[in-house]
């Protein structure tokens, strides 16, 4: 009777998440003009008119309230590690809204986003063993502080990175909340399962707007707060709970957005670009500057991350064997993701090698 009583109350709060995302989006979309920034495409936007962006203050607000509330469900309050997450979560989307308004500088943006990361680290949600697939855990020690900061704060830029073609960001985070759902049920974290039917609903309500052809982007202020908020929920069940999620699974699931922008970063980077500048240079964006609608650069992609959705569950109940097959699988589909794209452009298939288009 209680497990039926709380899937209710969890079902509720995600309908309440998606109402309060398509509301948000809705208004934002209705003060086009008046206050509500425009992005107006430029050289380096895959779009090619002008889309009001920031709509994902309603996906911000909705994960916010629900943090709020499954906080008062457990302690009365919001306080503890729920608390602190939720302070942090409203940082992180105010770095956003600020970043889609007035572009701050790049180290204050990172400083904030730190501090954000600290404020759940306070909370006791850190990483403390790291498990490796082939051999025993291996305990971070001095390094558990800067690999936290370091994971939630890569996480939540480079899920803002992947947030450049209609529908992409918010499809692709409708995937992977589902598989953090599934797994959350199945190891007794309610807390993580709810959160992510939360963060599902919401991205569902919002995508009303932004699927292909957008009306609406989510901007900073959502692609970051998703960021943040599928890192954090990452790290809480790899450390709460007594049925651990180990960080493998989540590098699994995550990886067609990893690869995507870690490589290019990695690509701009040896090649002495400006990296942290705005580009088009990520592997979705080379397909959809080759002609690619945005409509089949977002399926492509949603359907290498439902392979991995199904990847990263075999890897967690496989054998050494199976865990060594499934990690080599993987990393063969990343690979393939790149050739792909190359092979679609017409390039030769060397990894840091420039474009080349063959000649008629």
């Amino acid at each position: 009777m209680e497990a039926l009583l709380f899937a209710v109350k969890v079902v509720g709060l995600s309908l309440v998440s998606l109402a309060v995302s398509w509301f948000g989006a809705q208004l934002v979309l209705r003060r086009a003009g008046r206050g509500v920034l425009v992005d107006v495409p430029n050289h380096r936007s895959s779009h090619h008119r002008p889309t009001i962006r920031a709509g994902g203050v309603g996906m911000a607000l909705a994960i916010y309230l629900a943090l709020m509330v499954l906080g008062s469900l457990r302690t009365g309050v919001p306080r503890g590690d729920i608390g602190l997450f939720a302070v942090a979560t409203v940082i992180i989307a105010a770095i956003g809204l600020w970043d889609d308004f007035k572009h701050p500088p790049a180290q204050w943006r990172l400083f904030l986003q730190l501090g954000a990361a600290g404020l759940v680290m306070g909370g006791g949600m850190q990483l403390q063993l790291f498990r490796m697939p082939w051999g025993p855990s291996i305990s971070l020690w001095w390094a558990a502080a800067p690999l936290t900061l370091f994971w939630i704060t890569s996480l939540t830029n480079l899920f803002n990175f992947i947030d450049g073609v209609d529908g992409l960001a918010a499809s692709l985070v409708v995937v992977y909340s589902a598989g953090i759902a599934a797994v959350s049920f199945t190891t007794h974290h309610q807390f993580e399962g709810a959160m992510a039917l939360v963060v599902l609903a919401a991205c569902l309500g919002f995508l009303w707007f932004n699927f292909p052809p957008a009306k609406l982007f989510m901007g900073d202020v959502g692609s970051l707060t998703l960021g943040f908020v599928l890192s954090v929920l990452a790290i809480r069940l790899s450390v709460t709970g007594n049925q651990h999620v180990p960080l493998a699974f989540f590098l699994i699931l995550y990886s067609s957005t990893l690869f995507d922008t870690t490589y290019t970063l990695l690509r701009r980077a040896l090649r002495g670009e400006e990296f942290w500048k705005a580009h088009r240079t990520h592997l979705y964006e080379r397909l959809a500057a080759f002609g690619w609608p945005h409509l089949k650069v977002t399926l492509f992609y949603v359907a290498l991350s439902l392979i991995s959705v199904g990847l990263a569950f075999s890897y967690l109940h496989a054998d050494l064997v199976g865990r060594t097959l499934v990690a080599g699988i993987q990393l063969l589909i990343c690979a393939g993701q790149l050739v792909f794209v190359k092979s679609v452009e017409g390039s030769t298939y060397v990894l840091l090698r420039p474009r080349r288009r063959r000649q008629p």
